[in-house]
């Protein structure tokens, strides 16, 4: 299978737990995503896509490591399509994919909905990496 993490809109967001204070959080497409809650937060940096695989698993996404806010929390994660043009030309969709979160004391997920349609296979593929998140 082609590598489709950076191919079209922002889709399949998914928060998978956290990591080192770190909230770890997947995602396909071309762009970013953002916490609403948190506009100001920014993802860390420090780590690239390829350290990122090692550390998450190569499951054909790209990882954002957010700083840990206070738990428990409610957040929605917002996608943030980047428009380009050229061979492959995109434009940003209508509505933007979000996913809502309700995260325990603990980082866990307690309650988690999502406005796209996930790949149903990639989302069983990271239960296996959300088991393996510690706080």
């Amino acid at each position: 299978m082609p590598d489709q993490r950076h191919l079209g809109p922002i889709r399949d967001i998914q928060y998978l737990g956290v990591m080192n204070n770190r909230m770890i959080i997947a995602y396909r497409g071309s762009g970013s995503i953002f916490i609403k809650e948190y506009g100001a937060l920014k993802k860390y940096g420090d780590t690239n896509w390829m350290q990122q695989d090692r550390k998450y698993g190569n499951n054909d996404c790209w990882y954002a490591e957010f700083p840990l806010v206070p738990l428990p929390a409610k957040i929605k994660i917002l996608g943030n399509t980047l428009a380009y043009s050229g061979n492959q030309s995109q434009r940003k969709p209508a509505v933007e994919s979000w996913t809502y979160v309700e995260i325990g004391s603990g980082g866990e997920v307690v309650l988690q909905n999502k406005n796209n349609n996930i790949d149903r296979s990639w989302g069983e593929m990271l239960k296996s990496v959300r088991g393996d998140l510690r706080t």
